[in-house]
């Protein structure tokens, strides 16, 4: 079973959009990873090469029309990232703009990706889901 990704940071990110990627997150994603648009929400999602190719295999399976268009969609903006020795990596206007950074950011691990909000939005989003909901979705489980 490959690692985990969980986790949250505050790293910084530039004008330009460079940004230190948190190394924890690194170590366990590798040498290189891929960016696009998060699907569910306004993120930009980080993908492992392997679970980046797993990701598109799902996408492949969507049929017809509405799985080329989908397929577009999400894919069009994705990019391969090496960081270079301090660990930084290069976000693109595009993907900035898919997910509202403009400055602040957080970056959280969830489990085979990593995901990079703009910090309002991520703490907009998190403090909407109540712990009656949690409880909830938890009830039938066993942990």
């Amino acid at each position: 079973m490959a690692d985990l990704l969980c986790g949250t940071y505050y790293p910084s990110i530039d004008q330009k959009g460079r940004m230190s990627f948190p190394t924890k997150l690194r170590d366990v994603l590798g040498a290189e990873f891929f960016l696009c648009q998060g699907h569910d929400d306004a993120y930009i999602a980080v993908y492992s090469p392997q679970a980046f190719q797993d990701y598109c295999e799902k996408l492949n399976s969507i049929k017809g029309k509405n799985g080329s268009d989908i397929r577009r969609k999400l894919l069009a903006g994705a990019d391969k990232q090496v960081p270079d020795k301090q660990g930084r990596i290069f976000i693109t206007q595009q993907l900035r703009d898919h997910a509202g950074i403009t400055d602040e950011v957080v970056v959280i691990g969830a489990n085979n990706r990593a995901e990079i909000w703009n910090k309002s939005k991520w703490e907009e989003f998190n403090s909407s889901i109540t712990q009656d909901e949690i409880n909830d979705a938890l009830a039938d489980l066993v942990i």
